[in-house]
């Protein structure tokens, strides 16, 4: 079996396109409560609230648009340092997926073993513990999840056990 060790190429993919379809609905990068605060308010949306018959409480953001204010003409992030979460664990998204979005891994073989750097394991890790710690906070019986979409700016209500990460 042969193995690929992630190293970024700095192309920038991951920080333009960023709005992408889930499951029907139109969705920008993900961001919680205080990251949303490093970007222009005008370039935040909601992204998954909970409630029982609407959304009463927003526990995560998005960004609406489709290219992020902090990629520079040579592919360099201006809060590098900051950057959310979502940024620190790509292209990782859970044990044995990665991201279409990165050429990294477009002519990868299935099976190959790919090695991520612990950084994007644990940035992964803290964004789903951050998200249900938010659940747990404002837990109610019947209590259901709200997916915000960017296409129609419509909340739609999905199952609270899928968190759109």
């Amino acid at each position: 079996m042969s193995e690929i060790i992630f190293a970024c190429k700095k192309c920038g993919t991951c920080c333009k396109n960023l709005l992408e379809d889930i499951d029907g609905n139109e969705a920008g990068l993900l961001l919680t409560v205080k990251e949303r605060k490093f970007f222009p308010s005008k370039m935040i949306s909601p992204r998954f609230a909970i409630g029982t018959r609407k959304p009463d409480k927003t526990i995560l953001y998005q960004l609406n648009v489709k290219n992020c204010p902090f990629i520079t003409e040579s592919n360099e992030c201006r809060m590098y340092d900051k950057r959310p979460l979502i940024c620190r664990q790509f292209p990782y998204k859970s044990e044995g997926y990665v991201s279409a979005k990165c050429p990294t891994f477009h002519n990868v073989r299935r099976g190959t073993e790919i090695e991520f750097s612990l950084s994007e394991i644990e940035a992964k890790e803290k964004l789903l513990r951050h998200a249900n710690n938010q659940i747990k906070k404002f837990h109610k019986e019947r209590l259901c999840g709200w997916f915000f979409d960017l296409r129609t700016n419509q909340w739609v209500a999905t199952d609270l056990k899928i968190i759109p990460i």
